[in-house]
């Protein structure tokens, strides 16, 4: 980032107060007063105090750079940390970064044991870009620290780094700057991570992986280094993924509540939603007044259709957060009721639904809500009231009328009427040509009527527009592995997918199909087992049973489908698989 670009962000991260601790003031030296010098310490106070309040009335009048000058001058002569903090915030406000430096490093050169002076320096360097130069002055910064505001001023190091342009660089510049700390046993597994968050943002995984194996070797007891893996986790790096099993396994592992939580949050993020239930059930029953807790225990659970378990939970995270003082969030809020109307809905009982949906009544997630309201009606055979409702949503912005354009859609695509279905998105296209997720929507809707040509156009270009959208490649793949045509390409295409999501049970329920399309019953085997492992899907269920009842496992095929029938008995996919191959359940 050059020095012109990095002030529009750094007046907000620095202008009010420095995101480190502030130091403790201080203590003033006394300095004993005598009749002889009183009267001249008292006039050159108040002549101090003429030219602060000069400063600022020039500051109100937006001449800042007449009362910066002022307010600097002052500090320069009196030594008075407000006075030079005043002046760096005037030039920050400014967007002059070089005279928030120059005010920083005066301050610095008047009172060099300022924690606070310091601090400004340093962030100041780093947002310039003026790397060399920050390794001198973090160095410093590290030296003058009190010992009980050491630790926390290296965990906080990456996160002032994050937006550096020249990453390798920085982590070079940290690395020098924590040698010392390296070698002090109560901060050296802090440093170690620091070292190693560092490398992460420089992209050298392997590297940060190699600084927790260090910062654990240092200290086991440490958050720092599980910190570090879970984010190296985050971006599906192995090794810290068996680490962090490892670590988790344990009995009693030393491991904070925020610590514990986000690596369960980061298992469900990686599709890997037996585990993230393990560890959410462990904590919910360490820490029974945790509503996220529950929360995200019941989601996963009702996506691994546990369907009883998050019923109980969902309704377990209501209670814990309704006994609390302060309101409930709405977007938490919103989740549960949403969770608690699709159980109902799965289970037949529309009213429950419907009064659970009813709860939901401002914020984001109302236009949903009324949605899904409008597609109970749909259930209930009521359609006509069910467009209505829809018609009757806000229309007057994009967002809100694609949210209409989608709900219609719905609407249609449930009563099974494909054509209608068409032609909605087909309008809703005319409006967001570029939309990938409304052309995707159109894309599945000519997949329905086997309008395979425009299909492939419509993914096609969502794909050239953005080779990342995973579900544009898998869609392309399966629909031609499902017609049984064009496998290698169909194959490519999922695998494409696949490397994009690696745990996305969809994706790899996409590339077991296309195996078995292409005769190679292990491999489809296996990959299909896992996926309906991770996600007991009916979809993932029709195919994997086929497998196996090709395979000769026809009695275990037919449990399967039994099981995969009572939870989805409307299941278009089962139905039909059933249906070719002859099976009566």
């Amino acid at each position: 980032m050059t020095k012109k670009t990095s002030w529009t962000w750094l007046a907000l991260v620095l202008v009010s107060q420095l995101s480190w601790a502030q130091p403790k003031p201080p203590a003033n030296k006394v300095t004993k007063t005598t009749p002889e010098n009183a009267s001249s310490n008292s006039a050159l106070s108040a002549q101090w105090m003429f030219e602060i309040l000069l400063g600022e009335i020039n500051v109100l009048q937006g001449q800042a750079p007449t009362g910066y000058a002022l307010l600097l001058d002052v500090a320069k002569k009196s030594g008075d940390e407000k006075a030079f903090e005043r002046a760096v915030e005037i030039a920050l406000k400014s967007r002059s970064g070089e005279a928030a430096l120059e005010a920083a490093k005066a301050w610095r050169e008047a009172l060099p044991s300022s924690q606070a002076a310091n601090q400004y320096v340093v962030q100041i360097l780093i947002a310039l870009n003026e790397l060399n130069e920050t390794e001198q002055a973090l160095g410093r910064l590290l030296l003058i620290t009190p010992k009980d505001e050491k630790l926390d001023l290296i965990r906080s190091i990456p996160r002032q780094f994050a937006r550096v342009s020249n990453k390798p660089l920085a982590a070079q510049i940290v690395e020098r700057a924590l040698e010392s700390s390296k070698a002090i046993k109560s901060l050296s597994a802090a440093a170690w991570a620091a070292i190693g968050h560092m490398r992460l943002l420089a992209s050298d995984a392997e590297g940060a992986f190699g600084a927790v194996q260090k910062a654990y070797q240092i200290d086991p007891k440490s958050p720092d280094p599980i910190w570090l893996a879970v984010g190296l986790m985050e971006l599906r790096h192995m090794e810290a993924e068996n680490f962090l099993q490892r670590f988790f396994s344990q009995k009693s592992p030393s491991v904070e509540l925020d610590l514990h939580f986000a690596y369960a949050k980061v298992l469900m993020q990686n599709q890997q939603l037996k585990a993230g239930i393990a560890q959410l059930l462990a904590l919910t029953t360490k820490y029974r007044d945790f509503s996220l807790g529950w929360l995200y225990l019941a989601s996963a659970q009702l996506e691994s259709e546990a369907v009883l378990d998050a019923e109980v939970n969902f309704k377990k995270f209501l209670e814990v957060q309704s006994s609390k003082p302060q309101a409930m969030d709405e977007r938490e809020a919103s989740q549960a009721y949403f969770g608690l109307a699709q159980i109902a809905n799965q289970r037949g009982d529309l009213s429950q639904a419907e009064q659970w949906l009813g709860l939901i009544t401002q914020g984001p997630s109302k236009v949903t809500a009324y949605v899904q309201r409008a597609l109970i009606l749909n259930k209930k055979g009521q359609a006509q009231s069910a467009i209505e409702l829809i018609n009757g949503l806000p229309q007057e912005t994009p967002p809100e009328r694609k949210s209409k354009w989608l709900a219609l859609a719905q609407v249609y695509r449930d009563q099974k009427e494909l054509t209608k279905t068409l032609e909605v998105l087909k309008e809703a296209f005319k409006e967001n040509p570029k939309d990938d997720d409304m052309v995707y929507e159109l894309a599945m809707a000519y997949e329905k009527l086997n309008l395979l040509q425009e299909m492939e156009l419509a993914l096609k270009a969502i794909i050239k527009r953005n080779p990342t959208y995973h579900a544009a490649l898998n869609a392309l793949g399966y629909s031609w592995a499902d017609r049984n045509i064009r496998l290698e390409q169909a194959r490519d295409y999922i695998v494409k997918a696949l490397e994009l999501v690696p745990e996305d049970p969809f994706v790899m329920d996409s590339l077991g199909w296309v195996e078995f399309r292409m005769g190679r019953l292990k491999e489809s085997l296996a990959i299909l087992q896992k996926a309906h492992t991770l996600r007991p899907d009916a979809d993932i269920a029709a195919h994997l049973g086929e497998v196996m009842y090709t395979l000769g496992q026809k009695d275990d095929a037919r449990k399967l489908w039994q099981t995969a029938l009572s939870k989805s008995p409307d299941n278009e996919v089962l139905k039909e698989t059933l249906k070719r191959l002859g099976i009566g359940l």
